[in-house]
């Protein structure tokens, strides 16, 4: 997105300091340091036209809610210092829809691609899916298994655990929106 700036453009950020959330604010310009690096994760909300256009329902869109993610067990390849465990979203998909699901978010793998796991929270250590890490629980139909996709959030979670001095981050749910298209492959 040619101009964007940032520290204005994501609607709301979330400061941490020593690897806890310090405040939420909607503009991080008093906040950034000048000397700082950025880097932008995809999302897998890049791929909810794809899935819907498909006709695949989404629950969090259905119910206006926060899509639910999660703290895994799944380990993170460690970087330097940095070290955790991955974040996953979760969509309920209808059973029959799965291999389509599957078959539509591979063709992202900029926005996190293709599940994790599929159905069986317990294996990816979720031992509760009404009970997001961040979100909002949504329901799950008996014709529908929960779909795990890695998640954006996983950064926050990691310098939370590495106690990381100072970060500014994306708000759960609150990502930064650019005008390329959502098949578009940096």
């Amino acid at each position: 997105a040619m101009g964007a700036d940032l520290r204005k453009d994501i609607p709301k950020y979330a400061i941490y300091r020593d690897g806890v959330l310090d405040k939420e604010v909607n503009d991080a310009t008093d906040y950034w340091p000048e000397e700082s690096v950025s880097f932008l994760i995809g999302c897998s909300f890049s791929y909810d036209g794809a899935l819907t256009a498909a006709g695949i329902p989404l629950r969090s869109v259905e119910q206006k809610k926060n899509v639910p993610m999660f703290r895994t067990s799944l380990e993170c390849r460690p970087a330097g210092a940095l070290r955790g465990n991955m974040v996953v979203s979760m969509k309920p998909i209808r059973a029959m829809d799965i291999a389509k699901e599957v078959e539509i978010t591979s063709k992202f793998p900029h926005a996190h691609g293709a599940p994790v796991c599929v159905g069986c929270s317990e294996a990816i250590g979720i031992e509760d899916v009404t009970k997001p890490d961040w979100g909002e629980a949504v329901d799950i139909a008996a014709d529908e298994l929960p779909v795990f996709h890695a998640c954006g959030v996983t950064p926050q979670a990691i310098l939370m655990d590495c106690k990381v001095p100072f970060a500014i981050t994306h708000s759960a749910g609150h990502m930064f929106v650019t005008d390329l298209p959502s098949d578009f492959v940096v």
